[in-house]
């Protein structure tokens, strides 16, 4: 074994390289952010996290990741919930990361080439997302603790020793995120490059150095399966290889060549191409030189960025979605290295290369963390003056229009509530659940949002200031029967006994549970159910029986679909529906009902006739109240059985 000199002292320049590139200006809290410091400013939910899955989740998505929790409730103990400090503590996560990448690169490069490699995944755009988005820290945080262990498995196969800190390394890495679950690959791939001899003496050593983090990993799968009831992760993933292969491909050019999703001027004088190959020519350059002069390191580097991709597989088909590059954050330690070995001079093209990208990534999460602070502000001002009752809000952006930064995505039902807000609002974003052009949208005839019988409804004209919705015109009211004080129990016990006769009972025309409005014979029905990511609007027909002299609103049949009623989807007439392949209207609730505060969701009901050409919806009556559909967190599973899955 070759032994390592000490690191120099000037590499101590990386890390505050690194933090100056990245450092926060503007910073504010986006989408699931919200979500997170809510959740972690009780420290009973902190301590929960330890014995659970992450904020409590009751499906869907079953993540262990209490360090990070913890990490949320830190930041509020030192600074209250102030967004630029929980910037700050990814920054210098990705600060000490940059010198731990530089630190197990010199294991395998001269000093200058790894102080380059370090510097290249420094600064690399796609890591915006890892690190300007506070809720990015599941990436940052973790590869700390993931290249420690790498690091500290290197030192003990050096120096001897050292197995108890590659032990906890592995443990606070498994306590932060599933990615993880490579490190004990990792290190045993990282010993078995750094050692000598044959195969069999190679194999040896790597397990001889690496034992402690498997061993960790043995104690921690029936651990994790204990407290979360299975596995986990998310629910629903899919591992097709040939879109996977194509996928991890397409995702490759992008980290290599980020002017391919960002960073191109806006000048129709400059042809996108022209500045494409500009930019990728350096890092064609550098590929080639490295694969002539080290083609082992080239292949090994190869080897460790597959086995560091394996945990985000099932996302490496969406091609097209920018912010999944963030889940490069620890493979893309593997790419800066090769990078780095061709040549020095070849790290300053690339770098240059990457330097225009790097600024429009930064400068399109500024915009987006800008417009999230105008927007809260405005809510928060008008929340603190408004009588009880929900705000329904428009213009609420998923993300920015560059498709880089995301921005109030989930959580919103957080942003009017301790510890952002004194009082306690609830806020229902006036956006469709769904996005698509063929979704159907509530709105009055000039494209804006209309008051609602209760609550105030609010749209942004600019992100500085929020508009009153007007009152819609005024139609005759739809008497409502059925309900209990405005309440719908959907719960799951309540669904269940509907669930192995669904098909029995729409063959035979058997109603279930819902609501009657006996004034009115309606053609259809537009139902709208507010979440607070969003609203799931649909046209439905009338489910009232022959004979019936009103109109009926089922709720199986709603949530369900009637696959014999003409109207359900009626061809030119575009259902809001969520699996095209299903048969479930009311697939999307499932996040509702895992991820709201409250799984209680109000709805509008209208009266009214479709017409086919052009396919729309007249409204011809609606209820002047709101009715509630009350959900449970087992709604999910409950429609998972529906399906047969």
């Amino acid at each position: 074994m070759q032994h390592v000199s000490s690191m120099p002292r000037w590499f101590w320049i990386l890390p505050a390289l690194a933090a100056a590139i990245w450092w926060p200006i503007g910073a504010w809290f986006a989408s699931d952010d919200f979500l997170a410091v809510a959740y972690a400013s009780e420290l009973g939910n902190v301590a929960r996290d330890f014995a659970g899955p992450q904020y409590g989740a009751t499906d869907l998505w079953l993540f262990y990741r209490p360090l990070i929790t913890l990490s949320f409730w830190f930041d509020q103990l030192v600074a209250g919930p102030w967004p630029p400090f929980g910037h700050v503590s990814n920054v210098l996560a990705h600060a000490t990361s940059a010198l731990l990448v530089a630190s197990i690169w010199r294991r395998f490069l001269p000093d200058g080439q790894a102080f380059g490699a370090g510097l290249l995944w420094a600064m690399m755009p796609s890591h915006v997302g890892s690190i300007a988005w506070v809720v990015g820290r599941v990436d940052s945080h973790t590869t700390v603790w993931c290249l420690l262990a790498i690091l500290l498995c290197l030192r003990g196969q050096e120096r001897g020793g050292g197995r108890a800190a590659v032990a906890l390394a592995t443990v606070a890495a498994l306590l932060s995120k599933e990615l993880a679950l490579v490190v004990p690959a990792l290190c045993a791939w990282a010993a078995f490059a750094r050692s000598g001899g044959g195969f069999g003496a190679r194999v040896a050593a790597a397990w001889r150095h690496s034992w402690p983090c498997w061993l960790v990993l043995a104690l921690y799968l029936p651990l994790r399966v204990l407290l979360l009831g299975r596995f986990g992760g998310y629910s629903g993933s899919r591992y097709e290889l040939d879109l996977i292969a194509l996928g991890a491909g397409s995702h490759l050019l992008d980290l290599l060549v980020p002017l391919r999703w960002i960073g191109h001027p806006d000048d129709d004088r400059l042809p996108p191409a022209l500045f494409a190959l500009a930019a990728a020519t350096p890092v064609a350059i550098a590929l080639l030189v490295a694969v002539v002069r080290r083609p082992r390191l080239v292949l090994g580097a190869l080897v460790a960025w597959l086995v560091a991709s394996a945990p985000i597989s099932s996302f490496l088909d969406n091609c097209s979605n920018p912010q999944i590059l963030r889940y490069h954050y620890l493979p893309s330690v593997a790419l800066a290295g090769v990078l780095a070995a061709g040549h020095r001079w070849l790290v300053a093209a690339v770098a240059l290369a990457w330097l225009w990208p790097t600024i429009a990534a930064r400068a399109a999460q500024h915009d987006a963390h800008r417009e999230c602070e105008q927007m809260h502000r405005a809510m928060l001002r008008e929340a603190e003056a408004l009588p009880p009752g929900p705000m329904f809000v428009a213009g609420l952006p998923h993300a920015h229009e560059t498709g880089i930064a995301v921005q109030l995505h989930f959580g919103v039902d957080r942003m009017l509530r301790p510890p952002f807000c004194e009082r306690d609002v609830p806020l229902f974003a006036w956006r469709p659940l769904m996005v698509g052009a063929d979704v159907v949208r509530l709105r009055d005839p000039e494209g804006l949002p209309f008051a609602l019988p209760e609550g105030s409804v609010w749209w942004f004209p600019d992100a500085t200031a929020l508009g009153r919705a007007p009152a819609p015109p005024p139609l005759p009211d739809l008497r409502l029967v059925g309900d209990d004080d405005g309440v719908i129990d959907c719960s799951t016990e309540r669904l269940e006994p509907y669930r192995a006769s669904y098909q029995a009972m729409i063959a035979a025309r058997e109603p279930s549970f819902g609501v009657t409005m006996p004034d009115v014979r309606a053609m259809g029905l537009r139902v709208t159910i507010f979440t607070a990511n969003g609203y799931l609007s649909c046209w439905c027909p009338n489910h009232a029986l022959p004979g019936d002299p009103g109109s009926r609103l089922d709720i199986v049949r709603l949530l369900a679909g009637d696959p014999h009623d003409a109207l359900w989807p009626r061809p030119g007439l575009v259902v809001q529906r969520f699996d095209p392949n299903g048969p479930f209207v009311g697939d999307q609730l499932s996040v509702p009902t895992t991820l709201d505060l409250d799984p209680t969701f109000p709805v509008l009901i209208e009266a009214g006739r479709f017409t086919q050409a052009p396919a729309a919806f007249t409204p011809t009556h609606r209820a002047r109240r709101l009715l509630r559909l009350r959900f449970d967190r087992g709604y999910p599973a409950w429609v998972r059985r529906a399906q047969g899955q």
